[in-house]
């Protein structure tokens, strides 16, 4: 999925609401697009990656687990991307581990994210397609969940 176009989708977030697509969310982070829910607080940040550079969900990662502390926030950071056989979504998910671990030890045992999922461009077209919420146990079991 082209980026331009993952940033356009209405996503489906019921009643949350879409405040942020590709706009400078804090000094330097400019995520795909970011979701609050009714009381205003950072639910979800979403990224595209087209591309299969390992370091590119890595920033990902670190940039969410920043902001979100920065934010107070607990949200869920879902990264849909293109996979190839080179980088599977499983592989994303196993490669972001160790540094999702690093970074919760750094941060007393627990990442400031509620939760960082991967999924593949397709699926996340079908959960589209099917009015799956963002928030919904289908959308998630659509996601493979880093450990």
């Amino acid at each position: 999925m082209k980026d331009s176009k993952f940033k356009e989708l209405d996503h489906r977030v019921g009643a949350y609401q879409v405040v942020s697509r590709s706009t400078e969310v804090a000094k330097g982070y400019k995520p795909d697009v970011t979701v609050e829910d009714t009381n205003k607080q950072l639910a979800f940040i979403l990224e595209c990656e087209q591309k299969t550079d390992r370091k590119a969900f890595l920033g990902d990662l670190v940039k969410a687990e920043k902001h979100a502390e920065e934010r107070r926030a607990c949200p869920v950071l879902v990264i849909v991307m293109e996979p190839l056989p080179n980088s599977t979504v499983q592989q994303i998910a196993d490669h972001l581990a160790p540094y999702a671990k690093w970074l919760a030890h750094r941060n007393g045992g627990t990442l400031c994210l509620s939760g960082v999922l991967i999924m593949s461009d397709d699926e996340y077209e079908r959960s589209f397609q099917a009015n799956e919420l963002l928030t919904s146990q289908e959308f998630r079991a659509r996601a493979t969940v880093v450990a």
